[in-house]
């Protein structure tokens, strides 16, 4: 059996979603991710609107963080979210587009009641875009 074949027989099919549901699904990724430039102009335009959350760990925030960014290690969330306001907007970040931290500590933040949000793309990102870190 040629490759292909062997590879199609072994592979589930997959089901084509519905428009219905990439709409849905999409709609709530715009809901759930900001870019970096997004971050920063909600931070020139609205600072005190949110609150960005550095989940990396301490010595990743030590080298450099997004300017005024609260630090909070991934492990220790669960145990410092009385740290964080639930009146603000919460952007998580971690350390590029391939790391998942920010997006599950968004996750345990909007299970606690917050309004969590994730940066894509991370510090990595940031910085590509030319934005200023602190160190």
């Amino acid at each position: 059996m040629p490759a292909t074949a062997a590879r199609r027989a072994v592979t589930p099919a997959i089901n084509p979603a519905t428009p219905a549901q990439l709409k849905r699904y999409f709609e709530a990724k715009l809901a759930a991710e900001l870019g970096p430039h997004n971050v920063k102009r909600l931070m020139d335009l609205e600072p005190g609107r949110i609150v960005i959350l550095d989940v990396r760990t301490r010595e990743g925030f030590a080298k450099d963080h997004v300017p005024g960014a609260l630090h909070i290690p991934f492990e220790e969330l669960p145990t410092r979210l009385s740290e964080l306001p639930k009146t603000r907007e919460i952007i998580t970040y971690c350390w590029s587009v391939t790391c998942l931290l920010c997006t599950k500590a968004a996750l345990i933040l909007a299970s606690k009641g917050f309004r969590a949000r994730e940066m894509i793309g991370g510090i990595e990102e940031w910085k590509r875009a030319g934005f200023p870190v602190e160190q």
